[in-house]
């Protein structure tokens, strides 16, 4: 059978994306900081139009600028061409990555064991001996290695561990407003919401900070790391660089810390395909779409407009995700 087309974000797939049932009110207008009744923070991010992907232009520049980090064509290639995409509903992003503790209640809730929990562990980083990732047992998002609160983003989850998560949110959530739903962003919503129409280069606009992010910095004894100090070695408890490093409309960390898992598989050659309108690769393809970089990654690859991928059952201790909450098509 050929696979699916990626198309344009279906209420088909939606309804994939767990429904939950009707709740009441309506969808919320305020433009930050509406809380569900987990008292999980959210933002709204309004429709609109905006240049996805990197031109030829901004793709030389950073080419030049991160030669010395090992950027190289081949991983930025995915970035382009450059096209206009049109985010036809608003939506509410959250403010903060899923911390270890909201994660923590949905264990004890439901009991979930992770993909890492049960197949092997999640993929670590590996300081003394290879510079590198591996699985290792016995490690989890309860205890990655690295010391973490209630207050950091939960890492070693897969795709799968948050899609288990949502559905759970959406079944207990009785605040949520009818007619919408609890998901993964789409790349392009994540996108969207980090670069804004203005295509910022960083969440916080296109000159690079490095006290307004969490990356590779010479506090995580990388070898690649950048000389610079950004006050942690390994992640940040969210919002730790709020204000200075959200976006304009005040979401926290979409630039560094952990990466986030979206909703979509991941297709190379998508943006040359991509259709304006909400677009979404939806063909089964084995990998799943992660964006943002992380506490190990370089600033070249912390840039919004990165793709990055992995198969829908790996973790990682730099890897997490981040929640929307949007109307479901025909339920507003």
């Amino acid at each position: 059978m050929r696979p699916l087309r990626c198309h344009a974000l279906s209420a088909s797939l939606m309804l994939l994306v767990m429904l939950g049932c009707a709740r009441q009110g309506g969808f919320p207008t305020a433009s930050r900081d509406w809380r569900n009744a987990l008292g999980m923070a959210f933002v709204r991010v309004p429709a609109g139009e905006f240049i996805m992907g990197t031109s030829d232009a901004d793709l030389a520049a950073a080419l030049q600028r991160y030669e010395r980090e090992g950027a190289r064509k081949v991983k930025l290639a995915p970035e382009q061409p450059a096209h206009r995409v049109r985010i036809t509903q608003p939506f509410l992003m959250g403010k903060h990555e899923v911390t270890v503790g909201q994660f923590r209640r949905f264990v004890e809730a439901t009991g979930h064991k992770t993909d890492a929990e049960r197949g092997g562990g999640p993929h670590v980083y590996d300081a003394e001996r290879s510079q590198d990732w591996f699985k290792k047992l016995g490690v989890s998002w309860r205890a990655p290695g690295f010391p973490q609160s209630d207050r950091h983003p939960v890492v070693c989850v897969s795709w799968n561990d948050a899609q288990a998560f949502l559905k759970w949110l959406n079944a207990i959530d009785a605040a949520r407003p009818a007619g919408s739903s609890y998901r993964l962003p789409t790349e392009a919503e994540w996108e969207y919401a980090a670069r804004g129409p203005e295509r910022r280069e960083f969440a916080w606009g296109t000159p690079w900070a490095t006290r307004r992010a969490n990356f590779a910095d010479r506090q995580s004894g990388l070898m690649w790391a950048d000389d610079a100090d950004d006050g942690h070695a390994r992640t940040a408890p969210v919002g730790a660089y709020s204000p200075a490093g959200d976006t304009p409309l005040g979401i926290a960390d979409m630039t560094g810390n952990v990466w986030e898992w979206c909703l979509d598989t991941f297709r190379g050659d998508f943006y040359g395909k991509s259709p304006t309108d909400d677009p979404a690769c939806a063909e089964p393809r084995p990998e799943r779409v992660e964006r943002g970089g992380s506490w190990a990654f370089t600033r070249d690859y912390c840039r919004a407009a990165f793709r990055f991928r992995l198969k829908p059952a790996e973790s990682y201790d730099t890897l997490g995700f981040r929640v929307v909450l949007a109307p479901v098509p025909g339920k507003e």
